[in-house]
C-alpha cells in the first residue's frame, strides 16, 4: 500500500530533470529563430532554415543523451523507494494478523517495471525530438512570413514565435488505447511514473495476498478524489467476490484506465483481516466526500478546487517559459514577467480563500541555476 500523499509527490524529482531538458530545448529554438532574422533573401533564408533545423535536431539528441543517465538513475531510485515502502506496509499488516510476512520484494518484477517505465519515457523523448523539429519549422516560417509581408518587424515576429513555443512547452506523443495523445513533457512524465509505480505496487500486494491466503483488502482514501472513486474509496472488499459480507473488489475497476491504480489514480489498497481496525471510519469518509471550499463567493468540491489550482499552476509555468524563451530570443519579456506576477497573486489568493496547500514544485520550470524568471508587478 502506498498512501495518496506519497503517490502525489512521487514524480517531483524526475519532473525537475525533464523541466530542465525542456527549458534547454526552448531556449535553443528561440536563439535559432532570432538568428534567422538576419537573413532576408528568400533562397538564403530557406538554406539557413534547413541548416538551423538540422543543427537543432542534433542538439536535441545531444541533450537527450546528456540527461539520460540522470533519468535512469531517478527512475531506479523512485521504484526502489516506493516498492520497499509498499512491501513494509503490507508486511506490518500480515505480521499483525498472521505472525509473519512475505519475503522481500521480487527483484525481477521491479527490474521489469523499471525497464518498462524507462522504455515508455524513452519513446516519449524520441517523439519529442520529432515534434520539436515540427514546432521550430512552423514558428520560423510564420515569423518569416510576417516580416516579408510587412505585417510586423522581425523583433515582434520573433517575440510571437517565442510566445507560441512557450505556450504549451515541448510536447511528446504517447499512445492510449491505440490512439496518439499529445501531452506536455511534465504531464506525460507525472502520468508514467505515478501510474507505473502504483500498478507495480498493486501487483505485488495482490501476489502477497494470494501467497498468504488473504481475501480481503481495504482501499485508501483521500480528499478531492474523483467523483467516480468516492463510491469505493476507504472500504473493504473481497478479492474473490465470494465473501457475502463485502462487495467484490472488481467494482473498483482494477486494470481499467479509470479504475483503482489506473491512469493518474492516487488510490491503492492493502491487505485486511477481520478483527483488525479499519483505517477509515464512515465518518472520515463522509467528511472527505462532503468537504467543499469557497472561492470568490462560489462553493465547489475539493476535487474541482484542486483542478482549478492545477490550472493556475499551468499558467504560472506557461508565463515563466515565455519569459525565459523571450530572453533567449533577445526580445523584451516584460509582459510575460508581469503575467507571472498576476498568476502568482491568483495562486496566493486562491490558497488563502480555500485553504488548499500550494504546491510550488508544480510551478517550477527548469533553469540551469535553479533560479526562476522573476515576476513584475
Amino acid at each position: 500500500m502506498l498512501s495518496p500523499r506519497y503517490l502525489e509527490g512521487l514524480s517531483d524529482e524526475i519532473v525537475e530533470i525533464y523541466a530542465q531538458l525542456e527549458a534547454d530545448i526552448l531556449q535553443d529554438m528561440a536563439r535559432r529563430i532570432a538568428r534567422l532574422g538576419k537573413v532576408t533573401e528568400a533562397t538564403k533564408w530557406q538554406a539557413q532554415l534547413l541548416a538551423e533545423t538540422g543543427a537543432l535536431k542534433k542538439r536535441v539528441y545531444t541533450l537527450l543523451k546528456k540527461y539520460d543517465p540522470a533519468i535512469q538513475k531517478e527512475i531506479k531510485a523512485i521504484y526502489n523507494d516506493a516498492l520497499i515502502k509498499n512491501a513494509r506496509a503490507d508486511n506490518r499488516i500480515f505480521t499483525e494478523a498472521l505472525g509473519h510476512g512475505v519475503s522481500d520484494i521480487n527483484a525481477q518484477v521491479m527490474l521489469a517495471s523499471i525497464q518498462k517505465t524507462y522504455s515508455d519515457l524513452s519513446r516519449l523523448t524520441i517523439t519529442t525530438a520529432y515534434t520539436t523539429e515540427q514546432q521550430f519549422v512552423q514558428q520560423a516560417n510564420a515569423a518569416y512570413m510576417q516580416v516579408v509581408t510587412g505585417a510586423v518587424d522581425y523583433d515582434a515576429a520573433t517575440k510571437t514565435a517565442c510566445d507560441n513555443l512557450a505556450r504549451d512547452g515541448i510536447t511528446g506523443v504517447q499512445y492510449m488505447n491505440g490512439k496518439p495523445v499529445r501531452r506536455s513533457i511534465e504531464a506525460a512524465v507525472r502520468m508514467n511514473i505515478l501510474t507505473g509505480v502504483n500498478q507495480t505496487a498493486s501487483a505485488m500486494t495482490m501476489s502477497n495476498c494470494e501467497e498468504l491466503g488473504c481475501d480481503l483488502v481495504e482501499t485508501t482514501a483521500h480528499i478531492g478524489a474523483r467523483p467516480s472513486h468516492e463510491e469505493w474509496q476507504g472500504q473493504i472488499f473481497s478479492l474473490s467476490g465470494t465473501n457475502p459480507k463485502y462487495r467484490p473488489f472488481s467494482v473498483c475497476g482494477l486494470g481499467e484506465p479509470d479504475g483503482i491504480c489506473g491512469i493518474n489514480c492516487r488510490h491503492s489498497y492493502y491487505p485486511y483481516f477481520e478483527g483488525l481496525e479499519k483505517h477509515y471510519s464512515q465518518s472520515d469518509l463522509d467528511d472527505m466526500e462532503k468537504q467543499t471550499v469557497e472561492y470568490n463567493g462560489q462553493k465547489m468540491t475539493r476535487y474541482d478546487a484542486e483542478e482549478k489550482l492545477r490550472g493556475i499552476e499551468r499558467n504560472i509555468r506557461k508565463y515563466k517559459r515565455q519569459a525565459l524563451t523571450e530572453s533567449a530570443g533577445g526580445v523584451d519579456n516584460t509582459k510575460a514577467r508581469q503575467k507571472i506576477g498576476e498568476w502568482q497573486a491568483k495562486a496566493r489568493e486562491f490558497t488563502k480563500q480555500t485553504g488548499i496547500e500550494r504546491d510550488h514544485v508544480r510551478e517550477f520550470i527548469g533553469t540551469k541555476d535553479g533560479k526562476q524568471p522573476t515576476a513584475l508587478r
